[in-house]
């Protein structure tokens, strides 16, 4: 069943997806690390603070025995032991309880980065269903996590029964030796199972780390009505950007529109293309092309140009190299300055012309 699940899921996952996963709480993170860090941090923090740990746990000790019969066990003799005995007992569980603490968060910043989620703690009711619990604990997650579990204790087993193998020939003969020697070939067996146990726990949380990493990039694989759909909210609907377009369209349109009364010229071939120029003197380098367009756009230019008075020229080879090598806004090409001169001269000889008639 889980394999048709993931058979139509081939699209690796959108951003969108993964940042909703982390929002979730869900990460690519094996606790195994964590374990193992704690671990060895532990060990180093025994290694180096192991003598005054002892050192403590005696003073203590011996404390307690010299005032077993005047201990004052009213509530106010309770607090004032409470109050001289908690410093010392602080004191040497701190180093511990920091080392633990400081080594299990860094594991999990160095899987998952800072990232703090309350979504898993949040009550499910599928949580305490038993019949999707015997699922879980029978599905092949299930038996990996059982094979797991056994090679963890088989090298654990098989660390520890190196290193008390050898305690016991090194121990044996020191029994008879004073107490502080053997708590301290003790002391030195331990931390040596420490170490051995938390490296032989790093290489298997490295693993275990690979596999959960490929667990999770899997249970993201989207299929291609995922990955559409995913595309649809981040974009928009085709037809909502169709939408967008065609009104984009219409707004350049008008603007467009607007600046054909503003033209010098209009170079038309002679009714499927039409192009508006403008040029000022001192204040352009060179002709605009302030509106263009094709069909009824082009006769829709023509017609505001009519009633505006602006002349039309007919030159086909122009107006349809206009069209398709300059865009609304920019001005013409060097190569086509020679051509839009002599439109341009035309035009001028009109004006001067309309103003000496106009002038008789």
């Amino acid at each position: 069943m889980a394999e048709e699940f993931f058979q139509d899921r081939t699209e690796r996952a959108t951003p969108r997806k993964r940042e909703e996963a982390r929002r979730q709480g869900r990460v690519a993170r094996s606790p195994e690390i964590a374990h193992a860090v704690v671990l060895l941090a532990l060990t180093g923090v025994l290694a180096t603070q192991g003598p005054a740990f002892v050192a403590g746990c005696r003073d203590l000790f011996t404390y307690f025995l010299g005032r077993m019969g005047a201990l004052d066990l009213t509530p106010q003799g309770i607090v004032s032991l409470q109050t001289t005995v908690a410093p010392a007992v602080l004191a040497l569980v701190a180093p511990i309880a920091l080392g633990a603490l400081a080594s299990g968060l860094a594991a999990n910043l160095l899987q998952v980065g800072l990232h703090v989620s309350g979504q898993p703690l949040t009550p499910k009711l599928d949580r305490i269903d038993p019949f999707k619990g015997a699922r879980r604990i029978f599905s092949p997650e299930g038996g990996v996590e059982l094979l797991k579990a056994l090679l963890k204790v088989a090298v654990i087993g098989w660390v520890a029964w190196g290193v008390v193998g050898a305690a016991v020939t090194t121990l044996l003969p020191a029994t008879g030796g004073s107490g502080g020697l053997i708590l301290e070939g003790v002391g030195r067996r331990l931390l040596s199972l420490g170490l051995r146990v938390g490296l032989a726990l790093l290489v298997l949380a490295i693993l275990d780390y690979g596999y959960q990493r490929w667990r999770f990039e899997r249970s993201l694989m989207m299929s291609r009505a995922e990955m559409e759909e995913e595309l649809k909210h981040e974009e928009g609907s085709p037809q909502v950007k169709a939408r967008l377009r065609a009104l984009q369209r219409q707004m350049r349109r008008r603007r467009m529109m607007t600046e054909v009364p503003k033209a010098d010229v209009v170079v038309v071939n002679p009714t499927h293309v039409a192009v508006a120029l403008r040029y000022e003197r001192g204040a352009m380098q060179a002709p605009v092309v302030v509106a263009k367009g094709m069909r009824r756009l082009a006769a829709k230019i023509r017609e505001l140009a009519e009633t505006h008075r602006i002349p039309v020229v007919q030159d086909p080879p122009l107006a349809r190299t206009l069209y398709k090598e300059v865009d609304v806004g920019q001005p013409i090409p060097v190569a086509l300055f020679e051509a839009v001169a002599r439109v341009l001269a035309h035009v001028y000889r009109l004006h001067q012309a309309a103003r000496r008639s106009e002038a008789r």
